[in-house]
C-alpha cells in the first residue's frame, strides 16, 4: 500500500478564520467541547497528532462533518497549557491530508484521512513565478517595514521549496481563509506561485493607495497649517501697527456712528445688543 492509498484515524479540530500550512507553528486557544474531545484524544497517542481543518463557516460553533473542507493538515501538538476551561497549544503542521470520511464519535469530530502528495513540478515557469512572487513581497516590505534589516529573500530562504515559500507568506498576509485554503489545495507548484502572486499584487495596490491617500491627507494638513500661521502673523503685524482688517475697521465704524446717534436709554440698550451680535 502506498502512502497516497493509507489511511489514518485522527481526531478533527476545526479552524475559525485560519488555517495551518504544513511545517509551520500556529498557535491556539481551545474551548468548544468537541475540540477539547480532540485535544484529549490526541494527546493520548504517542504522536499527539490531530487534523486541523479549516471549516467554511466561521460563525458555525457547532461544525458538522459538511461544514468542514476535505483539505487539512495533519499536525502534532508541540505545547500545551491549561486555564479556566480552555486550553492553549502551539501546535506544527506536518503533512497535508485529505479528508476521507469525517464522523462524530464520543462528543467529538473523528476523520479517516490520507495523505495528499506534494507537488514537484519544476521549469521555467515555476522559476520565473517564484522571482515574480519574491519582487511582490519585496515591494509589500518595504511599504510596510523599510526599516526592517532582514530581506525578504533570506527570510524565503528558510525553505528551498518554492510551494513552502508560498505557505509561510500566506501565513503572514491577512489573507480571507477561502484564500488560505485555495493555496493549501493547490496541486501543483504553478498553480501555487501564481494565486500568492495575484494575493501579492493586490496587496501591493491597496499599500500604495494607502500610502497616496495618506500623503495627501498629510499635503492638505501642512497647506491648512501654513495658512493658519500666515493669518496668525499677519494680524499680529496689523497689531503692532496698530491697523486694522477691513472688518474690524467697518465694525469700528458702525459702533462709532452708532454713539454719535441720540436715542432714548431703553432703545439704545437694544439697538447696542443687536450692534453686538452684528459684530460677531
Amino acid at each position: 500500500m502506498t502512502d497516497v492509498e493509507r489511511t489514518l484515524s485522527l481526531p478533527v479540530l476545526p479552524l475559525k478564520n485560519t488555517v495551518l500550512f504544513p511545517h509551520l507553528v500556529l498557535p491556539l486557544v481551545v474551548g468548544r467541547a468537541s475540540s477539547l474531545g480532540a485535544v484529549e484524544a490526541a494527546l493520548k497517542s504517542e504522536d499527539k497528532a490531530l487534523v486541523l481543518v479549516a471549516q467554511k463557516n466561521a460563525a458555525d460553533e457547532d461544525p458538522q462533518p459538511d461544514a468542514l473542507y476535505t483539505i487539512g493538515t495533519q499536525a502534532g501538538i508541540k505545547k500545551m497549557d491549561r486555564a479556566e476551561g480552555q486550553v492553549r497549544l502551539i501546535v506544527q503542521g506536518g503533512p497535508r491530508v485529505e479528508l476521507v470520511s469525517v464522523a462524530l464519535e464520543d462528543g467529538m469530530l473523528q476523520a479517516q484521512v490520507r495523505p495528499v502528495a506534494d507537488p514537484t513540478d519544476m521549469g521555467a515557469e515555476v522559476e520565473a513565478l517564484q522571482r515574480l512572487v519574491l519582487e511582490q513581497a519585496t515591494k509589500i516590505h518595504g511599504l510596510v517595514q523599510p526599516q526592517t534589516p532582514i530581506s525578504v529573500e533570506q527570510f524565503l530562504g528558510q525553505f528551498s521549496d518554492p510551494v513552502q515559500q508560498v505557505y509561510l507568506l500566506g501565513s503572514m498576509l491577512s489573507l480571507a481563509v477561502e484564500k488560505e485554503q485555495a493555496l493549501l489545495e493547490a496541486s501543483t507548484r504553478v498553480a501555487a506561485l501564481r494565486l500568492m502572486h495575484e494575493y501579492l499584487t493586490h496587496e501591493v495596490q491597496v499599500l500604495e493607495l494607502r500610502q497616496e491617500i495618506a500623503n495627501e491627507a498629510r499635503t492638505e494638513m501642512s497647506r491648512e497649517q501654513r495658512e493658519y500661521l500666515l493669518r496668525q502673523q499677519m494680524q499680529q503685524i496689523q497689531q503692532e501697527l496698530g491697523e486694522q482688517s477691513p472688518d474690524q475697521a467697518e465694525a469700528a465704524e458702525r459702533r462709532r456712528r452708532f454713539e454719535e446717534v441720540e436715542l432714548p436709554e431703553n432703545v439704545r440698550k437694544e439697538a447696542a445688543r443687536a450692534l453686538t451680535r452684528l459684530e460677531r
